[in-house]
């Protein structure tokens, strides 16, 4: 099967993603991927990214294997065809439950590890800088407050518009 290049609305559609998983800073191939995942409406087999977007074998993998990790993108089977396709999940709620789970959740675990281990520097310390010691209980408090509304935000993604 020879796939054809992207159209220019196809071509919008996937920089709307590249644009969006930016924000998330994530790798533009993660985007194209998911945009071409979204508008194709059927499975796609690893080739057609490689090919469609024009991106390489590496990115297309690594861009798979994140987008799965995320929930973003499931594996699935073709009758008569023995190659993995893949097939996009197209629920928001889904998406940002799993990008909460993934990503987020580790990184503000990582950055409450790191606080304590910079509050108990500082307890051990025989001089503190005031600023440094307000800076540091503000972080806590930030911190503290992420991991609180964390909760909130994956309710209001259940939440179907």
């Amino acid at each position: 099967m020879v796939s054809r290049a992207l159209n220019a609305s196809e071509r919008e559609l996937v920089d709307w993603f590249v644009d969006f998983t930016a924000l998330m800073g994530v790798p533009a191939s993660v985007g194209e991927i998911y945009g071409l995942l979204y508008l194709s409406g059927r499975p796609l087999p690893f080739e057609n990214f490689v090919e469609r977007l024009g991106i390489s074998k590496g990115s297309a993998s690594q861009g798979l294997k994140f987008l799965r990790g995320l929930g973003a993108v499931r594996v699935v089977s073709v009758p008569d065809d023995r190659r993995e396709f893949y097939e996009a999940e197209i629920s928001p709620t889904r998406l940002v439950a799993g990008f909460l789970k993934e990503k987020v959740q580790p990184r503000l675990k990582e950055s409450d590890e790191r606080l304590a281990r910079l509050k108990k520097t500082l307890q051990e310390m025989d001089e503190v800088d005031p600023l440094l010691a307000d800076r540091v209980n503000r972080l806590h408090t930030w911190s503290q407050r992420a991991r609180q509304f964390l909760p909130v935000v994956a309710g209001l993604v259940k939440i179907r518009t």
